[in-house]
């Protein structure tokens, strides 16, 4: 992660064979939790002014994950950015909840092979914030997957 995000607030993945309803804890849909294989969550943050959750949530194959992203709700999409490759990033204005001290953010959605994934990068108001940021991450976990996928170790950064 980048050195102005590097606190480290939790890092867990969890086997749904093991604990199902952790799917639904990360608030992934009912249908996708019922046919995937792993969900997983890694939140940083730098502690004054912003915040950074990547979720992950895994399929056995390719095709199932295809299936559910492309049924996906797209109610708040904005948009769409080509990501790694020209794969179809699609853009989500995030909604500050009433007692919630970052009230500006941004997100991605976005499936690569087996995995769906969403990135949640929150800010308060007066924050500097990289205007590229969102999508580095997003490329960074993109490689990660790829890496992953190959038998590799994930090791893509943004250092």
């Amino acid at each position: 992660m980048p050195q102005d995000l590097s606190g480290e607030r939790t890092v867990r993945a969890w086997d749904l064979a093991e604990e199902p309803s952790q799917c639904q804890d990360e608030k992934w849909p009912d249908a996708w939790c019922a046919k995937a294989a792993s969900v997983g969550l890694a939140a940083f943050t730098n502690t004054s002014d912003q915040d950074l959750g990547i979720h992950l949530v895994s399929f056995p194959d390719e095709r199932s994950a295809a299936q559910a992203f492309k049924v996906r709700d797209k109610s708040d999409e904005v948009g769409r950015y080509p990501g790694t490759d020209g794969l179809p990033v699609y853009t989500l204005d995030l909604v500050a909840s009433g007692g919630d001290l970052y009230a500006s953010g941004r997100g991605t959605a976005f499936q690569r092979g087996t995995v769906i994934g969403r990135i949640e990068y929150s800010w308060q108001p007066e924050a500097k914030v990289p205007a590229n940021r969102l999508l580095e991450v997003t490329r960074m976990v993109i490689q990660r997957i790829d890496e992953k996928e190959k038998g590799l170790n994930p090791t893509a950064s943004m250092r």
